[in-house]
């Protein structure tokens, strides 16, 4: 937003973070993976991306049952006795 513009920008770890939140599930992971690996990447980036370990944004449930039914090609309810919607 215009933060960037007038100057306010945040830390190149809290850049990261966010633009891994926004790329999806496999950049999560990697982020996942630098926070769960202190001696291979500076602390800053691993305090950072510990927020990816316990602190990333849910998916909507209709985006998931869609990714689960699409995958097994029939509704969850022809597959599954049950499936919460809430993890």
């Amino acid at each position: 937003g215009s933060e960037w513009l007038q100057g306010e920008r945040s830390p190149p770890p809290v850049l990261i973070r966010k633009l891994f939140e926004r790329l999806g599930a496999t950049y999560i992971k990697l982020g996942q993976f630098i926070a769960s690996s202190p001696t291979l990447f500076p602390e800053e980036y691993v305090l950072e991306f510990q927020k990816c370990l316990d602190s990333t944004p849910a998916l909507p449930f209709s985006t998931i049952r869609d990714i689960v039914e699409a995958e097994l090609k029939s509704p969850i309810t022809e597959i599954f006795s049950s499936f919460d919607s809430t993890p």
